[in-house]
C-alpha cells in the first residue's frame, strides 16, 4: 500500500533498505538513555547497528511483520529519492497460531540484565493494557533527525490505524514520554507509565527511565 504526501512517499521496505533503516535507527535513538544503558559504549553501539540491519532483514522477510519506509525527493522525476524514516508493524497473532518472531542477536558487551528487565516490564504493561487480544504493534518507528516534522511519522502511524479500523483490532505501542503527545494527536489513548532504574554508559549514577503505553481502537 502506497500513500503519498507532498514530497514524501511511503512504501513497503525491501531488503536493500536494511542498511539505511539501521542508520536511521541509530540516528533517531542514539541519544536515548535506555539505549545507552543497554549498550553502554560506542564500540557496542557500533556493533548494534550491524545487529539492527540483520534484524531488519529478518523482519522484512517475516510474513507477520510489515516494515515500512518513507522516501523523500526534491523532484519526483529525479533519481535522488532516499529513505528518511521507517516503522515496523507487527501483525496480530491469534490464539493457536504457531508463530515465533525472528530473534535479535545482541552485540557482545550488551547489558543483558537491563535489557531483559526492560523487556519484562514492557511485556507486563502490554498484558495489563490489552491482555491476550491480537493487535497491531508498532515495535519501532524512527525518522532521520534532519527530516523531522515533515509528516513521515504521520504516514507510518496512519498505516497501523488503517489496519486497526479495517480489522476492528487495537494498535499498541510503547512511546517515549516526549513523543506521547504525537500519538495522542493521532487518536491513541495514553495509558500507564513503565519505569526502570538504569545506569547510563556504564556509570554508577542511577536515573529512572520512563515510557508510556499507547493504545488505539476506533470507538
Amino acid at each position: 500500500m502506497d500513500i503519498a504526501s507532498s514530497q514524501i512517499h511511503m512504501r513497503v521496505a525491501t531488503r536493500q533498505d536494511a542498511p539505511r533503516i539501521a542508520e536511521i535507527h541509530m540516528a533517531a535513538f542514539g541519544p536515548n538513555a535506555m539505549l545507552h544503558a543497554q549498550f553502554p559504549t560506542p564500540a557496542i553501539r557500533q556493533q548494534l547497528q550491524i545487529c539492527i540491519e540483520k534484524k531488519a532483514l529478518a523482519d522484512i522477510d517475516d510474513p507477520k511483520t510489515t516494515v515500512l519506509v518513507v522516501t523523500s525527493s526534491n523532484d519526483p522525476e529525479k533519481s535522488d529519492i532516499h529513505v528518511v524514516a521507517f516503522a515496523k508493524w507487527s501483525h496480530p497473532v491469534y490464539p493457536g497460531e504457531d508463530y515465533v518472531e525472528p530473534p535479535w542477536e545482541w552485540p557482545e558487551g550488551t547489558e543483558l540484565d537491563t535489557l531483559d528487565a526492560w523487556i519484562a516490564k514492557a511485556a507486563e504493561a502490554a498484558r495489563r493494557s490489552i491482555g491476550d487480544t491480537p493487535c497491531y504493534c508498532l515495535s519501532y518507528i524512527g525518522t532521520d533527525p534532519s527530516y523531522g516534522r515533515r509528516g513521515a511519522g504521520q504516514l507510518l502511524v496512519q498505516w497501523g490505524i488503517q489496519q486497526s479500523d479495517a480489522s476492528g483490532l487495537p494498535c499498541y505501542l510503547e512511546s517515549t514520554v516526549d513523543a506521547a503527545p504525537f500519538y495522542r494527536k493521532n487518536g491513541f489513548t495514553i495509558g500507564e507509565t513503565i519505569s526502570l532504574p538504569i545506569r547510563v554508559d556504564g556509570g554508577t549514577e542511577t536515573q529512572t527511565y520512563e515510557e508510556v503505553v499507547c493504545t488505539y481502537l476506533k470507538s
